[in-house]
């Protein structure tokens, strides 16, 4: 072959590699998860070495104008609950099986082969699949690892209705370990009352324990409602800040504001692992108790609109700290009022072999799924 020709046909390789680079698409269900993470956690398709987890999903939070397209393989993320640990790297041999129906998700019944649609087809597998170790989440974590990443065999045409997802793993006799969860959310009841989740680990504190805020009021950050936060790691008696802000992911630096996840040592180099989550909006102190806890509330405006984002972010007075004299917590993102999940995700646990489930499904749950298509 001249050189040339070696040139030409070179050329015509990279740009086909390019459109298929290009076609490629990837879609997050739920969209809230995108670029927040789950407030739950689930055990399969990893943590139980044999079982099976059927998932259905209905079509308005898949993408828009998803008929049509073929997906070609998908990711699971880990959790990143307050707490987590590092997990060591693992195999385990999985099956994924999918396809569309009109069955919604609150549809979903405690049988293994009722659930399956008609046109239920193996999509990867049976094959084993090696995970990579993945750490402790971090000070900047926001959103998890994609530590599980299957290419279908078969890939799966987009078609109207319902998706449906199931895990198979057959590393049998059934064991459970002690970590591997996947990122996930769970409205219980398909109750979407808003979205609380954290972000950051807490880290940043001169103490041995972490500083972490958390969400306690007994429903989700709804408009014209109090949001309940408690701070734990403070001092006993220590004087505590609390902050809140609008718009964190997407607002850009600027007075008061370093940016979502913005890092400290651009004030102090000795504030590394300190991280900035929410805008100064609106800040209010208080006093800790003679445990280090600082409880408070706040109120959502009555006319705070679905979806409306805000951040909260709390912390101590750290007079160790020569600059700025703070320790602060995780960051907490709150989706007012609806998620958009709802009950349009169910899911269902099946143990070892057996083909009726000892539970009920859990409407409002599903894993973080990340889909790749075409």
């Amino acid at each position: 072959m001249s050189k040339l020709r070696s040139f030409v046909s070179a050329q015509w390789i990279v740009l086909a590699l390019g459109a298929s680079l290009a076609a490629q698409q990837t879609a997050t269900l739920p969209p809230v998860c995108r670029t927040l993470p789950g407030n739950a956690a689930v055990s399969m398709p990893l943590r139980w070495s044999q079982g099976t987890l059927q998932v259905f999903v209905d079509s308005p939070l898949l993408p828009s104008g998803f008929v049509g397209h073929t997906i070609t393989g998908l990711r699971l993320r880990r959790s990143t609950l307050p707490g987590d640990v590092a997990y060591p790297a693992m195999t385990r041999t999985v099956t994924v099986r999918g396809a569309f129906q009109g069955a919604l998700a609150a549809e979903m019944i405690g049988s293994v082969t009722q659930n399956r649609p008609a046109g239920c087809q193996v999509l990867f597998g049976p094959a084993q699949v090696t995970v990579a170790a993945t750490p402790a989440p971090g000070s900047t974590t926001t959103v998890g690892d994609e530590f599980v990443q299957i290419q279908f065999s078969t890939p799966l045409p987009v078609t109207a209705g319902t998706l449906f997802l199931e895990f198979e793993t057959s590393d049998g006799p059934l064991q459970v370990e002690a970590g591997q969860w996947v990122d996930a959310v769970w409205f219980e009841d398909g109750a979407d009352d808003g979205y609380v989740v954290p972000v950051g680990d807490g880290g940043c504190t001169s103490l041995s324990q972490p500083t972490r805020l958390s969400w306690t009021a007994d429903h989700g950050p709804v408009h014209g409602t109090d949001a309940a936060l408690r701070l734990t790691g403070a001092p006993a008696g220590g004087l505590a800040v609390a902050w809140v802000g609008l718009s964190p992911e997407t607002r850009g630096p600027g007075a008061g504001y370093l940016g979502y996840g913005g890092s400290l040592t651009l004030i102090d180099p000795a504030m590394a692992g300190c991280h900035q989550w929410a805008p100064l909006d609106v800040l209010w102190f208080g006093t800790a108790d003679g445990a280090g806890t600082f409880a408070t509330t706040f109120a959502i405006p009555g006319t705070a609109p679905n979806g409306i984002r805000l951040a909260v972010q709390a912390g101590w007075v750290d007079l160790s700290r020569a600059v700025l004299p703070l320790s602060l917590s995780n960051g907490l993102q709150l989706v007012c009022n609806s998620a958009g999940v709802g009950n349009r995700c169910n899911s269902l646990f099946f143990p070892a072999t057996v083909q009726s489930s000892p539970w009920a499904p859990f409407v409002g749950q599903m894993p973080v799924v990340i889909l790749e298509y075409q």
